[in-house]
Parts: C-alpha cells; structure tokens; sequence
C-alpha cells in the first residue's frame, strides 16, 4: 500500500505554512529597557511574567502552521493505494477460482462474460512461474481437495479452457474451502484468485470469516462486468388454474413474470406446444414487480405434451425459456353409488349430480359418471377410478371408502334420508360426526339458506350468489376435525373437508337431490360439483408435474433422457420410457436475479483477510489498481479539532477564564 496524491500541484501550498511564523514574528512585541533604579522589583518579575506568554505563542504558533499545512494537503486529496495488480506475486503457489455459474453467460457488447472471465485468467497467469490449482465454482465439491492437483501454468491455462459453463448456481463455500485447505501446508506465498460477476445471489451465503484462513495467504476478487444490477426478465412459475388438463377441454395456464431490474420494461411472452407457438401476450412490468400472464389452451389429445415460454430474447439468455411437460388426460372416471336409484332415471338420486358432471348436450366433457347402487358397489373395485360420490347409502362399506382414500382419491359424502348416522359414525377413517337431522321449516318456519363461503377454494369464486339463491329445508348437522365450505344462515357446515391420510373427504350434510333442497337447479349446481372434484384432486392425473430447479436435491437424483433444450442443462427429460413420463428442468429463479453484493457488505465478508477487489478491463490488467482510500475526511477532522484546540488557547478559554 503507497500514498499519493490526486492533485499533486496543489500539495506546494504546503508551502504556506511560513505565513503564520511571519506573521508571529512580525506582530512580538520588543521588551524596551529603560533604567530606572525605583522599578528594579518589576525588573526582577518581569521573566516570571512573561514565560507562560512565550509558551502560548509558541503553542499558537504550532497549531496555526499544522492548519495551513492540513488545508494543503486536503486541497492535493492525498489516497492511500494498494499496489497494482502488475506488482502482486509472481511466483510461489495461486489457487484460481472460475465463477461458471448461470449468471456469467450475460452477454456484452464486448461479449460473453463467461468467456472475458476464462480471458482475465490467462492474463493473470501470463508471467506467474509458480504452482496453479483451477477451481470451478460449479462444480459438486465440497471441501475435499483430494482431487485437485497443484500444476504448471501451462496445464492450469489447459484446465481451465476445458471447464464448461454450468446451468446451476455457485457453490464459493466449497471452492473457498478447498483452496485454503490447498494453500494450509504449503511453505511458498500464496494468494487465491477468483474471478466472477459477484452477484449477490452466489456470495450471499459465503463469509470469509467462516473459514480456517491462510494468514500470509492473500485474496484477489477481479469483478468480470460493471457493479450495477444488469436488467433481466424470468420466469417464475407455470401453473394451470384447475390442476389439470382434459382432451377437448379448454383449460388456462397462468404464468408469473418477474422483472429482474432496477428500470421497467416490457417482454413477449410466447407459448410453445410440441415446437409449435399458440399464442403471445404482452407484458409490462415496473422495476423489481411481477406480473402474470395466461394462455387458454386447448389440446384434443391425450398423452405427454412438451411445453415451453418463451420471454423475447435479452442479454441473459438461458432463462429465456421455462420448460414444462403437460399430460394431457382423456377424461376423469367417477363412480357415483346412489343409496335411492329410484323408479326411473330422472328419479333416481344421482340423477342431477350425474348431469353435471355430464351434461348431455355437452360433448366434449371431461367428466365421464358411472352410476351403481349400493349392493353393487360392495362386489366391485373402485380404484379404476379417480374419484368416488356416495349419495344417501345407508350404510356405506368402510373397506372399500378406506381402499379408495388409500389410493389418495377423493370421496364425497351426500347424505339424505335413508343413512343411518351411526354406521357413518362408526367409520373408523372419519373425522367427522352426524349428530342429528335439522328441518329448518318446522323449527324456525322458513328453509335456510348459505351464508358464507371459504375464499381458499377458487371453485367458488363467481358462483357464491347463484349459490346463496339455494333453500334448505332439511340437513344433518354435523362436527368434526372439518374446514367448512359452506356454512349456513344458522352457522351449521354445509359442505366440509378434512384430509384423510394422503387424501380428502368431503361431506354435503343436505341430498344429492331435491329432496331437500333446490339447489340443483341453480346455475352454480354445474360449477360447484365439478370445482369440488377438481379440488378434491380427482383430476390430480391430469397436473403439470411440479418442475425441478438445476442444483436442487430433485434434480441431483434425477434420470431420464433429455428430449428438449441445451444438452446436460435446463430442457425436458423423458424418466419414465414405459408410461412416457416427462419432467421438466430449469435453472435457478436465483440466478436470473444479476443484482450485484453491495461494497459495505463484501468488505464484512472479507474482514478477516487481506482482501482487493478489482475490476477487470481487457488488456489493462497489469495496471490495475487495487483500489484506494481517500484520507481528505481524516485530515479534514484534525483540522476542525486544531481549529478548535486553537481558540481555546487563543480566548484564554481553559477553565472558564476569558
């Protein structure tokens, strides 16, 4: 570390300090003699007198010359430089650490920041004559330095063009890890090199002050790209509205958006099906928002789709595309056993539940009812089946309701006027308790009707004044370990859930009918049956398979053949050949994100070692400065305290006195 100065010129007013011994000299008083015999005894006390005066000049003097001085030295802004990078060690042992992650493919107009890192590398081993040891940041280490090798330059400029970029994040514990444990037993100088983007993200977990340091071992941190947030978009997350998908049916994806930077911007917004674009929105963020997006789509065949959005191009490039498999399903099979077939079709219990779910003016539903009573159901197996409705069945088969919330299918409970509560009661898988039947009618001399709703089942939404329209005029009030749907005017549940094991039961405490209420003939009958099938994960076949981020444990474990995207990195990954299976793989949310480690928190992280941070410029390496500290605010505080200590002496202020 050297001193100099920015201005130079100005540090020759340094000169002016003669002034005030000029001005001391020219304004003492000269003692004038005169002899006068009758005033020897003033004479004689004359020195006493006049000493403590000779020191306070003299003192005066001092303080006003070092004021002078430190106004001149402010004005030629003197700084405290750390040596170039040219000066830095050029022999003994250097561990280099090659930042790989995902950030380090933004592009510049002078290229590929990846590439310009792998380019400050041979820069800074051009001339070094000791030992090299090559670290990625990417790479799956995790302390254990075995397997790296102490090497020529020469071998180390060969290592390091043959590291890849990777799709993932950082790992700088384990790089650091390993390059101090390289440099602990070595009797050579040593200093470890490391060369990245610096994105928050990757140094946000890292802190120097957590490892077993080298003491004479110093690290150098060369910053590849400005250290300003660079803008990008991204792709967060794709979900279908309902969670699945039928043949025929149309059904809306929805796609989070997020804006990576610190300006607002605008994107395109593409969605690819098996290579073929459908349909592109727009999408108009503000600095550091997100936003959404939706497609409505609408495929008629059943099987594997290959998904893909796609942001119009920017200078971050692989996250540009979010790949996602959808399975395309043909339809939902549901078993509905009516405990009351009736007489005829119409009549039966199951009769409106079953138009919903199929209407038959509607051809292309994605509902498919069989209907079977309650004798039947006892000799069958259910679980070709996605979900299961039990309607006014008196006393329903416990082994065959367990199999089936085994399989984690839904069951639907409708209860009505042939059930005998204490076999429901005795069902040993049931959170739920009939307590008794309610008629409205004949205790408070009107039907019922819903009073509130729970905001959490979307299904719900748009259809609860249609709903509020029903009547009740007979119920089983019912209890239990249960989250309320549907509540009624008199706080009774109407509609509850409670999960059971790996699945979901649901119970209507009213008929499937109009028995006793009229509620299948209001318009939310359609929507409320089937949102409750979809909710209860009747159509869990058909949803998006919850995607995997590059780096995650998923992803470590995952096997499967690559079908789609950059070979080894983000893209779809067939895992299943037999079922025809897919996953879809993308890098981490985390490294869109090019928000770069702010100063005040890098200089904690490297508190503890002799640490400079530069900024690498093509070519310009050798004259690179290490940084530096201006010291203008330190000669700026002795001033003010010389200034201050100056006019106390001065006004005779010590002690009070003036």
């Amino acid at each position: 570390m050297s001193l100099t100065f920015i201005s130079s010129v100005l540090l020759s007013g340094v000169a002016a300090v003669i002034l005030p011994i000029l001005i001391h000299r020219i304004t003492k008083r000269r003692t004038v003699v005169r002899a006068f015999s009758a005033v020897y005894l003033l004479l004689q006390s004359q020195p006493v007198a006049v000493r403590p005066r000779r020191i306070k000049h003299l003192m005066l003097l001092i303080l006003r010359v070092l004021a002078v001085a430190s106004i001149a030295l402010m004005m030629a802004q003197p700084v405290f430089v750390r040596a170039g990078f040219g000066t830095l060690l050029k022999d003994g042992a250097q561990v280099l650490i090659l930042d790989n992650s995902l950030s380090m493919s933004f592009s510049e107009d002078r290229g590929r920041r990846f590439d310009m890192a792998k380019k400050a590398a041979r820069e800074a081993l051009e001339g070094f004559r000791g030992q090299v040891a090559v670290i990625a940041t990417a790479e799956n280490r995790r302390g254990n330095p075995s397997d790296l090798l102490w090497m020529r330059p020469e071998s180390a400029l060969s290592r390091l063009e043959s590291i890849p970029l990777s799709f993932g994040g950082s790992r700088t514990v384990d790089a650091f890890t390993s390059a101090f444990r390289l440099l602990k037993d070595l009797e050579v100088p040593g200093r470890i090199l490391v060369i990245s983007d610096m994105t928050r993200n990757d140094w946000a977990k890292f802190n120097l002050s957590d490892f077993e340091t080298v003491p004479d071992a110093e690290v150098i941190f060369l910053r590849i790209g400005p250290a300003a947030r660079d803008a990008n978009f991204s792709v967060k997350q794709v979900r279908l509205e309902t969670g699945g998908i039928i043949a025929g049916v149309t059904e809306r994806l929805e796609v989070s958006v997020s804006n990576l930077s610190d300006l607002a911007g605008s994107r395109i917004v593409e969605a690819h099906l098996s290579g073929t674009k459908t349909d592109q929105k727009s999408i108009t963020l503000e600095a550091g928002r997100e936003g959404q997006v939706s497609f409505d789509l609408r495929i008629d065949d059943p099987g594997w789709i290959e998904g893909e959005i796609r942001l119009s191009s920017d200078r971050l490039s692989y996250d540009d595309i979010h790949y996602f498999p959808l399975k395309v399903r043909e339809r939902i099979d549901v078993l509905i056993v009516d405990g009351n077939p009736g007489t005829s079709l119409r009549s039966g219990e199951s009769y409106y539940l079953a138009s919903a779910l199929r209407p038959a003016a509607l051809q292309a539903s994605a509902f498919l009812p069989e209907i079977i009573t309650e004798s039947e159901f006892s000799r069958m197996d259910p679980h070709a089946y996605d979900a299961l409705f039990v309607l006014n069945v008196a006393r329903p088969d416990p082994y065959r309701l367990a199999s089936f919330l085994d399989a984690g299918k839904p069951v639907f409970l409708f209860l009505g006027d042939r059930i005998d509560p204490s076999a429901y009661n005795r069902l040993p898988f049931s959170p739920f308790r009939i307590l008794g039947r309610i008629e409205p009618i004949e205790t408070v001399g009107k039907a019922t009707r819903i009073d509130r709703f729970d905001d959490e089942f979307k299904f719900l939404q748009g259809i609860i004044e249609s709903l509020k329209k029903a009547s009740f005029g007979a119920y089983f009030k019912i209890e239990g370990a249960s989250n309320p749907i549907l509540t009624l005017e008199n706080e009774d549940p109407l509609l509850a859930e409670a999960q059971v094991g790996e699945s979901r039961m649901f119970v209507f405490s009213s008929s499937a009918d109009l028995d006793w209420n009229d509620l299948p003939l209001t318009a939310a009958y359609l929507p409320l049956v089937r949102g409750m099938v979809k909710e209860g994960g009747g159509s869990a076949g058909t949803s998006l398979p919850e995607g995997i981020r590059i780096g995650d444990p998923a992803g470590e474990k995952l096997k499967g053949r690559q079908v789609k995207g950059p070979p080894g990195g983000p893209g779809l990954y067939r895992v299943d050949a037999g079922a025809g299976e897919m996953q879809g793989v993308n890098p981490p949310y985390e490294e869109s994100d090019l928000t770069k480690i702010d100063p005040d928190s890098l200089e904690k992280k490297l508190a503890t070692v002799h640490a400079t941070v530069l900024e690498y410029r093509e070519g310009d390496l050798e004259k690179r400065q290490g940084g530096r500290k201006p010291l203008w605010p330190y000669l700026l505080a002795f001033l003010l305290a010389v200034l201050a200590v100056e006019t106390v002496i001065a006004n005779d202020l010590i002690g009070g006195r003036k």
